[in-house]
């Protein structure tokens, strides 16, 4: 139960971001005339335009009063470091970077490592499986805790619960 809770707060927390993001970053990129042509100017584009964003929205939002994201809010869940208090802004922190190093890692391999948009080279095609195999063991994981923790929350020393 909790490990769907958990996954669907996820989900919705994504499509929220992605609504507001992507219109905004196109409207940005639109006013200031710049169009990324090559894979790292795309990469500094989803840093600015969606990375460091998504990163202050999940970062903030565990460490909020509440403990949650408004995906966690609707699910009726939340994150508690390991005594059962709202996480502190490092350990938030920490929790978001290795929560989103999957995510971040795709970025880096799609388009920071790219030298043709094109034409993916074996570097990219190696950290695109770490990427994948990384999600893999996040989700097993929290399949293991029946979705209490996560690899991130065990670094992070908090876990998911119900309200």
């Amino acid at each position: 139960m909790l490990l769907a809770k958990r996954t669907a707060a996820y989900l919705v927390d994504i499509i929220i971001l992605f609504a507001i993001l992507a219109p905004a970053g196109f409207l940005i990129q639109r006013w200031f005339a710049y169009q990324p042509n090559t894979g790292p100017e795309i990469a500094r584009v989803i840093l600015w335009n969606f990375s460091l964003p998504v990163w202050i929205y999940f970062t903030w939002s565990d460490r909020s009063p509440g403990g949650a994201t408004p995906g966690k809010r609707l699910f009726k869940i939340r994150v508690t470091d390991l005594t059962g208090n709202r996480p502190g802004f490092g350990r938030a922190l920490i929790r978001t970077a290795f929560k989103l190093l999957p995510w971040e890692t795709v970025h880096v391999a799609a388009f920071a490592l790219s030298t043709s948009p094109s034409i993916m080279v074996a570097l990219q095609w190696a950290v695109l499986v770490l990427a994948n195999l990384l999600a893999i063991l996040y989700f097993a994981v929290a399949i293991a805790t029946r979705g209490r923790r996560s690899v991130h929350d065990y670094i992070a020393r908090t876990e998911v619960c119900m309200i």
